[in-house]
C-alpha cells in the first residue's frame, strides 16, 4: 500500500526484489487537495489475466471492502467507479476521480510483468466528497442545490467544530393524528443564530451528521450529533470522535441549498478522554 499526492508517471515491473509474493494484491492511493480531482491516464499494461492478474482504477479509496465515498454518497453505483484492464497492450484510457481521492489496485502474477500511467490533479468547482489525510482546516460543504450527499471524512480521530450553517429549513411543520383523530400541527423551529439537534431523529429531511466508524463506509457510523437550522459561528461545543475514521456528513434532499463550514483538527490525548463518540477497539 502506497499513499502520495505525487503527480507525474509512475511504473511498476514485479520484480525477485519486491518486499510482496507476484499476484498480492496491492494499491496506490492517491490523495490530493479537497479542490482537485486525480485524473489516471494508464498508457501501457502488460499484467497477465490468468492466475486473477489486472489493474484497476477505482473512483474513491478501497480500505477491507469499504469505500469512500460510500455508495450511497456517490452518483455512480458501484460496478460503474471501478474499471479494470489486463493483457498486454498500449491503453491510452483517462479516468477522471469525481472527489481528491482515486486508487489504483493491481495484481500482477509474473516476474517482469508491469504497467505505466500517468497522474494530473485539475481543479474542481463543485467540491463535494471531501478525503483529510491529518491536517488542521476549515472545509466548507454544499449540495450546491442538488439531491447528493456531501461529506468530509478524516483518516484519524479529530475534534470537530462548526463554524457556519445553513442547512434544510429553520422551520418544519408536520402533522401528527392525535387521540380525538384530528391532525395536529408540530412545529420544529430554530432560534434566530442557533441551530437544532438531533434533526435526522426529528424526521427533518436535510441535516449535517457528526460521527465516526472504523471503515469507511458511513452505513456503520456512529453518529454523535445530526444540526440542521442556520446559524453564523453557532454556539456550539467542540465534538470529538474517537475513532479511526471520522466524517462530517451533509445530508440533502435537493429542496434546499444547503451549505457548512466546518473546522477538523486531530484529536489530542486530552480530547479523546472526553471523546463523544468511541468506536469499539
Amino acid at each position: 500500500m502506497t499513499v502520495t499526492s505525487k503527480d507525474g508517471h509512475f511504473y511498476y515491473k514485479a520484480s525477485p526484489k519486491d518486499e510482496v509474493e507476484p499476484g498480492t494484491t496491492c494499491g496506490l492511493y492517491l490523495i490530493t487537495d479537497p479542490e482537485r480531482l486525480i485524473e489516471i491516464e494508464l498508457i501501457h499494461v502488460d499484467v497477465s489475466c490468468e492466475n486473477g492478474g489486472l489493474i484497476s482504477v477505482v473512483d474513491g479509496w478501497e480500505l477491507n471492502g469499504e469505500f469512500f465515498p460510500s455508495p450511497e454518497d456517490h452518483h455512480l453505483p458501484l460496478e460503474q467507479r471501478v474499471k479494470s484492464e489486463c493483457g498486454s497492450h498500449q491503453v491510452m484510457s483517462r479516468y477522471l476521480s469525481s472527489q481528491n481521492a482515486a486508487l489504483v489496485q493491481y495484481r500482477v502474477p509474473r516476474l517482469g510483468q508491469g504497467f505505466s500511467l500517468r497522474v494530473n490533479y485539475v481543479k474542481n468547482p463543485q467540491p463535494c466528497n471531501i478525503l483529510v489525510e491529518g491536517t488542521s482546516y476549515v472545509y466548507t460543504l454544499s449540495n450546491h442545490g442538488r439531491r447528493l450527499n456531501c461529506s468530509v471524512t478524516t483518516l484519524f480521530p479529530a475534534s470537530i467544530s462548526l463554524v457556519s450553517l445553513d442547512v434544510g429549513f429553520t422551520e418544519q411543520r408536520r402533522f401528527s393524528r392525535g387521540p380525538s383523530s384530528r391532525h395536529h400541527l408540530i412545529t420544529h423551529r430554530s432560534p434566530p443564530g442557533e441551530i437544532v439537534h438531533n434533526c435526522e431523529e426529528k424526521d427533518m429531511s436535510d441535516f449535517l451528521q457528526i460521527g465516526g466508524s472504523s471503515g469507511l463506509d458511513t452505513a456503520n457510523m456512529l453518529v454523535s450529533d445530526s444540526v440542521c437550522g442556520a446559524a453564523r459561528e453557532p454556539k456550539t461545543t467542540e465534538e470529538t470522535i474517537a475513532c479511526g475514521i471520522t466524517t462530517v456528513r451533509l445530508v440533502s434532499s435537493g429542496r434546499h441549498r444547503n451549505w457548512a463550514q466546518v473546522s477538523i483538527r486531530p484529536a489530542e490525548d486530552e480530547d479523546l478522554s472526553l471523546a463523544n463518540v468511541m468506536c469499539p477497539a
